[in-house]
């Protein structure tokens, strides 16, 4: 069976795939996994798709694609939300835009390139994994933080012992943040650094 570039690139619009797996396009099309690869491969090389990663796809069609879409694909199964920096600067908490976008998830951290954008994964317990939302832009969907919890989960991180990532930081240092959310949000880290640095900040 073969099914026409302009055929699948229908398909994947009328079932509005965003982001999704070469399985998909094997259920829906009925190909073999070989001859999905090599009809998304090409559908890659006219930049209609492009490869996220092995076996994860997205779309070029969507005028209103968001990459924070991406994010739960990149280290499925495990669940994964935007955090840290990304979200800390969608919200004003800090001045800086981060040239990649920064999620966390109970998997293994890991760093990915994509035609999308560049993405930094960091691994949180998986009792850590909540205070997170699925935003809705359009037809656009994808979980990401409360701006209390990304700051949080951005304190936390960066007190591990040799951690790639830094403290939050902002000119005057004064956090528009929800002081009460963060300290009922810190309380359930049970993490005494973590309430220690928010002391010294007097967030806490």
């Amino acid at each position: 069976m073969s099914v026409s570039a302009a055929a699948l690139l229908k398909l994947t619009q009328h079932n509005g795939l965003r982001v999704f797996t070469s399985a998909d396009i094997i259920t829906l099309t009925g190909l073999t996994p070989a001859a999905a690869t090599k009809a998304l491969a090409r559908l890659a090389g006219q930049d209609l798709v492009g490869r996220i990663k092995k076996g994860v796809w997205v779309s070029k069609l969507f005028a209103d694609f968001n990459p924070y879409e991406a994010v739960p694909y990149l280290r499925a199964p495990w669940p994964a939300y935007v955090s840290l920096y990304s979200v800390l600067a969608d919200y004003g908490v800090v001045e800086e835009i981060p040239r990649v976008i920064y999620a966390v998830s109970a998997a293994l951290p890991k760093r990915y390139r994509t035609p999308i954008g560049a993405f930094s994964i960091h691994h949180l317990p998986e009792r850590l994994i909540w205070g997170y939302e699925v935003k809705r832009q359009g037809q656009a969907s994808y979980p990401i933080a409360e701006p209390e919890k990304a700051f949080l989960d951005l304190v936390y991180l960066a007190l591990i012992p040799r951690s790639p990532l830094e403290f939050p930081r902002k000119r005057e240092r004064v956090w528009d943040l929800d002081k009460e959310k963060l300290k009922c949000y810190a309380a359930r880290f049970k993490f005494e650094p973590l309430t220690n640095w928010l002391k010294k900040e007097r967030l806490c």
